[in-house]
C-alpha cells in the first residue's frame, strides 16, 4: 500500500539554516519541507514514508565525483570544487567540494537526515498499529540511520553537536542564541553512535527481503559498530601534536576499542548470514572479473547497500549513473573520477611482489606493465588494451571493431593515419615531452575524434563499480546494488585491529582468507618474497596496502588517510598519469582500424606529470573538514583548526 505525505512549506530558510547557495542549508534542524506531525504520526504508512526519506540522506558514491578524487587514488576530471580539496585551499568561507550533497563530509545534508530520524524516534511509539506495516522494524531503521549519519559526521568533522530533540522555528532560534548547540567530544559522539546501533539491533531483523531488500539489518548495525570503533581507535584521535582541538581528541582506552572492533567484526563474520565468495579462476584476469561481479550483484558479501531502479526523472542523486559519469569517452561517457597512476602502480604482481618500475615522472618501460598483476587490478582499473565488456556504439565501431570493446587509452602510429602530435608536462616543473607521429589518437583519450572534453587525463578509467555490459546514458541507469558495507571490510577490520593489538597470527589468518579467495599467495609467503619479516610494523603496512587494493573507490581511502595520519605522505604526491605509445614492429604491417596487438606493435609506457591540473598539497587542516564560517558564528561553536 503506497502512502503519500504532506509538507509544511515555509517561505524562508528556517531554524539554523544559513544559505550558502541555492541547495545548501546548514544544520537545518527545522527544514522548510517539514512534516506535519499531527498528520504523519497517526498513520503507520506515512511514518514508513518518512523512514524511507531518511535513507536518501545516506550519501552514495555513484555520481561524477566521490572522495576518492581527494586522495592519491583518483583524480576528478571536471573539478566541481574537488581541486580545492586536493590543493588544500578550502576554508570556512570556501568549502570546495566539502558539504556537497553526495559527499560523506556533508554537514548540512546530514543534519537534515538526523532531523527526520529524531522526528520518527520521538513520535513512533504513539503511532496506532497497522497490520500492513512493521513499526518495530521502522524504529530500528531510524536508530540505525541516525547512527550511520553521526558516524559520517564524526569521520568528517570529529566532535559535533549531538541533537536528539525536535525543534520548531522559535525553539531552534532560541537554542542557537543561547549557544546550546556545542560540539560534543569524539568520545561522546562515539558513545551516542554505539547506543543508537545497540538500540537498532533490538528492533531490526537479521536480514531484509522483498521490497525491504537493502534496508538496515541487525548485522548492518553490528558491522557499522566495527567500522566506527576501529576508526576512533586510530592514531588521529590519540594525537596531540596536530590534533589540538579538545573535542576532536579521544581520551579513552584505545586498546579496548580495538578489542571491541574485533569482536563486532567477528560477530558479523560468524553470524551465518554472510560468506566470502571464492573468485579464483584459471587466470588473474578471470579471477578479477569474478571479484568485480561481487560489487555488482546481490550476494552474500553485501551487508548494507543501496538499491537503485532504472527511472528517468526524479532526484538525480537517487539514480546510479556511475557507468555514464565514470565510463570511457569512446562510449560517450564522461570519464569522471579516474584512477591515478599511483593507484594503478600500487597493486601487487600476481606472485605477491610489488611492481618496481614507473615510479616517478619520466620513468619509461617498453614491456607491458599491466600483465601479471593481481586480480583486483583487473577488477578495478580500465587501462590501455583492456577489454571493456560490450561492443562500441555504432558511431565508434569503425575505430574499434572488437566485439566487447578494447580500451584505447594511448596514441598509435598506424600506416594510413594522419599527422598527430601530443605534448605532456606543460605548465609543470617536469621537462616538457612532445611526440609526433603518423597514426591515430586512441578513441578514449583527451584527443579522441569521438569526444575529447570527457577523456581521462590520467590514462586510466574506473571499472570497479561499473556494469560494463550496460549502455549507460541519461535514460539508462545501473540497477545493480552499491555496497556501503561488505564482508571483506570485516576481515580487514579484524586484521588491522589484531595487528595493533599485537595478535599477528590472528591478523594473518583473516588476511589470508581474503587473499586465498582471489588466488593470491599467503601473507607469510608474500612478506618473504619482499624480504620482510612478519613483525607488527610490516604487518601494519601490509594490511594498509590490502585495504587500499580491496576497498578502492568505496569511500574508504580518504578516511584511512586521515585516521592513520598519513596525509603528509599521500597528499603531497605529484599527480601522475601514463602515456602509452604504439609503433609498428620492424617487418610488421598493421592497418586500420587499430587493435591492441603486441605481436604487431612495440609499446612504450611513460609516466607524465599532471600537476598542472592539480598541484596537490597537504595541509594538516585536512584531517578535519571545514565548517561553514557563518554556521560557526551563528552556533558559537569552534571551527576545526586551520579553517
Amino acid at each position: 500500500m503506497e502512502k503519500t505525505f504532506k509538507y509544511l512549506g515555509l517561505s524562508v530558510a528556517v531554524g539554523l539554516g544559513i544559505s550558502l547557495s541555492a541547495c545548501s542549508d546548514f544544520m537545518d534542524l527545522t527544514p522548510n519541507d517539514q512534516y506535519i506531525r499531527e498528520v504523519v504520526f497517526t498513520d503507520a504508512g506515512l511514518v514508513e514514508t518518512v523512514v524511507n526519506d531518511i535513507y536518501g540522506y545516506v550519501p552514495h558514491y555513484s555520481d561524477e565525483c566521490n572522495l576518492s578524487g581527494a586522495t592519491d587514488d583518483a583524480y576528478f576530471t571536471h573539478d566541481y570544487g574537488m581541486k580545492a580539496m586536493s590543493e588544500a585551499t578550502t576554508s570556512g568561507s570556501y568549502l570546495g567540494w566539502y558539504d556537497n550533497d553526495v559527499d560523506p563530509i556533508d554537514w548540512s545534508n546530514t543534519y537534515k537526515g538526523i532531523y527526520r530520524a529524531n522526528l520518527v524516534l520521538n513520535n513512533i511509539d504513539n503511532v496506532p498499529a497497522d497490520g500492513n506495516y512493521d513499526l518495530t522494524r521502522m524504529k530500528g531503521e531510524a536508530y540505525f540511520l541516525r547512527g550511520y549519519l553521526y558516524h559520517e559526521l564524526l569521520r568528517g568533522y570529529g566532535g559535533v553537536p549531538i541533537v536528539t530533540e525536535e525543534y520548531d522555528l522559535a525553539s531552534a532560534q532560541a537554542a542557537a542564541a543561547e549557544k546550546r548547540f556545542t560540539r560534543a567530544n569524539v568520545s561522546e559522539v562515539l558513545n551516542h553512535i554505539l547506543k543508537d546501533l545497540n538500540e537498532a539491533e533490538k528492533f531490526l531483523p537479521d536480514l531484509q527481503s522483498g521490497s525491504h531488500t537493502g534496508r538496515a539489518t541487525k548485522w548492518a548495525a553490528e558491522a557499522l559498530k566495527a567500522r566506527i570503533l576501529l576508526h576512533v581507535a586510530s592514531p588521529l584521535y590519540a594525537d596531540r601534536t596536530i590534533n589540538t582541538l579538545a573535542c576532536n581528541q579521544y581520551n579513552g582506552d584505545r586498546k579496548a576499542l580495538y578489542e571491541q572492533a574485533v569482536a563486532a567484526a567477528k560477530n558479523v563474520i560468524n553470524s551465518g548470514y554472510f560468506s566470502l565468495i571464492q573468485c579464483a579462476a584459471l587466470t588473474a584476469e578471470e579471477t578479477g572479473e569474478n571479484w568485480h561481479q561481487i560489487m555488482l550483484t546481490d550476494n552474500q558479501e553485501h551487508i548494507f547497500y543501496k538499491q537503485f531502479i532504472n527511472k528517468v526523472g526524479g532526484n538525480l542523486y537517487n539514480r546510479n549513473r556511475i557507468g555514464l559519469v565514470h565510463g570511457p569517452n569512446g562510449y560517450h561517457a564522461w570519464g569522471g573520477t579516474t584512477p591515478t597512476h599511483d593507484l594503478a602502480n600500487s597493486f601487487e604482481m600476481e606472485d605477491g611482489t610489488l611492481y618496481p618500475y614507473l615510479q616517478k615522472v619520466g620513468d619509461k618501460v617498453e614491456s607491458n606493465p599491466y600483465t601479471g598483476r593481481e586480480p583486483r587490478f583487473y577488477g578495478t582499473i580500465g587501462y590501455d588494451g583492456a577489454v571493456w565488456g560490450r561492443q562500441r556504439p555504432t558511431d565508434v565501431r569503425g575505430l574499434d571493431p572488437t566485439p566487447l570493446g578494447q580500451l584505447q587509452m594511448g596514441y598509435y602510429a598506424v600506416p594510413g593515419g594522419t599527422e598527430c602530435s601530443v605534448t605532456f608536462n606543460e605548465k609543470t616543473s617536469s621537462p616538457v615531452v612532445s611526440y609526433s607521429y603518423t597514426g591515430i589518437y586512441g578513441c578514449d583519450t583527451r584527443k579522441s575524434s569521438i569526444e575529447d572534453w570527457n577523456g581521462s587525463f590520467t590514462g586510466y578509467l574506473e571499472k570497479k563499480l561499473i556494469d560494463c555490459t550496460l549502455a549507460a546514458s541519461e535514460e539508462t541507469f545501473q540497477t545493480s546494488q552499491l555496497p556501503f558495507i561488505r564482508l571483506a571490510e570485516m576481515y580487514l577490520i579484524v586484521a588491522e585491529a589484531a595487528t595493533e593489538l599485537g595478535n599477528l597470527d590472528e591478523a594473518v589468518e583473516y588476511m589470508d582468507a581474503l587473499r586465498s579467495r582471489i588466488g593470491m599467495p599467503s601473507t607469510s609467503q608474500t612478506l618473504k618474497k619482499r624480504d620482510l619479516s612478519l613483525d607488527q610494523e610490516n604487518m601494519r603496512q601490509f594490511v594498509r596496502q590490502q585495504r587500499r587494493s580491496e576497498l578502492a573507490y568505496e569511500e574508504s581511502r580518504f578516511f584511512d588517510i586521515t585516521r592513520w595520519m598519513i596525509g603528509d605522505q599521500t597528499g603531497n604526491k605529484k599527480l601522475m598519469g601514463i602515456y602509452v605509445q604504439a609503433t609498428p614492429k620492424v617487418g610488421a604491417t598493421p592497418s586500420l582500424p587499430y587493435v591492441h596487438d603486441e605481436t604487431k606493435y612495440d609499446y612504450k609506457y611513460e609516466v607524465i606529470d599532471l600537476s598542472y591540473r592539480e598541484n596537490r598539497a597537504w595541509d594538516n587542516k585536512r584531517y578535519f573538514g571545514p565548517i561553514y564560517r557563518d554556521e560557526v558564528n551563528r552556533l558559537g561553536i569552534e571551527q576545526n583548526p586551520g579553517n
